[in-house]
C-alpha cells in the first residue's frame, strides 16, 4: 500500500538505538525513587510522575497489598457500568 511506504523507510529510530542514543524503553531494575538502577547504575530519576514520593511509602505500600488481598488487581470494568469500588467512593467523599 502506498499510505505505509513512508513507515516502511523510516529508519531514524533504528539508526539511533545502534549508536545507543535512543532514550526510550530501558527497563528500571529497581523501586522508585528519586534514584533508580538502570543496567546496574544507579542514576537520578528525572521522568518519573511519582511527584510526592508515595509510591515507596510504606504505609501506601501496605495499603496496596491489603487492597489487592481484598480487591484483586483490577475493577475488571470501567467506573460508569461496573468498576466502582466502595473504596472509590471513600476517596471521592474524602476529596
Amino acid at each position: 500500500m502506498v499510505i505505509f511506504d513512508k513507515v516502511k523507510k523510516f529508519t531514524r529510530a533504528r539508526e539511533v538505538m545502534e549508536q545507543g542514543l535512543y532514550p526510550y524503553f530501558h527497563a528500571i531494575e529497581s523501586g522508585p525513587g528519586t534514584t533508580v538502577t538502570i543496567d546496574g547504575k544507579e542514576m537520578i530519576m528525572i521522568g518519573s510522575n511519582n511527584y510526592l514520593g508515595l509510591t515507596g511509602h510504606p504505609r501506601v505500600m501496605e495499603a496496596s497489598i491489603e487492597a489487592i488481598r481484598k480487591y484483586g488487581t483490577g475493577c475488571a470494568g470501567s467506573r460508569f457500568l461496573n468498576g466502582t469500588l466502595d473504596i472509590h467512593e471513600e476517596l471521592e467523599d474524602v476529596v
